[in-house]
């Protein structure tokens, strides 16, 4: 059942007897890596290399080539495609991403920035995660709760932090206000969302 106030994460249940990652001394000291959460991985590219550095042989999304340089667009149907897969949601997720974390470990990547992972709006394709909805929940896009769980344990045990990217100062357009005379206004006035 998803958690729908604060009052409802009994917080002294989920910190009790919990190991927490510190932020480190200095900042400047860390290799930051932003990604997209949307646009980064969906956890089925093939022959890529795990946190140990084995081969993956699952998956059907084959490695970039040299031969694939300048090949998606060649006709003009291409080029509208090409156009239309930036415009919503192209299926990259919370398991992606931790199936990457080799892949960061060996960039020198000791800290990783996601992009919003909150729930979004429905109506809109806010793949980018700057239309939360809910505060409380994971963007079902992206994955579950337990998924983002998984990532950063994962990506602390090998010694990554995870920093979440959190839009607090605007939210999707999900509240709406109904016109209402005020005192002393003549004309009727509406909030706008």
């Amino acid at each position: 059942m998803p958690i729908r106030s604060l009052a409802e994460l009994q917080l002294d249940e989920l910190i009790r007897n919990k190991k927490f990652t510190p932020s480190p001394a200095a900042w400047e000291d860390e290799v930051l890596y932003f990604l997209l959460v949307d646009r980064f991985s969906d956890g089925r590219e093939k022959g890529y290399r795990d946190l140990d550095g084995n081969v993956v042989d699952t998956g059907a999304t084959e490695l970039f080539r040299r031969g694939d340089a300048l090949n998606a667009v060649k006709t003009p149907e291409d080029a509208k495609r090409w156009r239309e897969a930036g415009a919503g949601y192209v299926g990259g997720t919370l398991p992606g991403i931790t199936s990457k974390l080799g892949y960061l470990k060996r960039l020198g990547v000791t800290a990783l920035w996601l992009s919003p992972v909150l729930k979004q709006v429905a109506f809109q394709q806010t793949y980018h995660g700057y239309g939360i909805q809910d505060y409380l929940q994971v963007n079902p896009h992206f994955g579950t709760a337990d998924d983002l769980r998984a990532l950063v344990d994962t990506a602390h045990a090998n010694g990554m932090r995870v920093i979440l990217d959190i839009i607090l100062n605007h939210t999707g357009d999900v509240f709406f206000l109904q016109s209402r005379s005020l005192p002393g206004d003549r004309q009727q006035r509406s909030a706008v969302s």
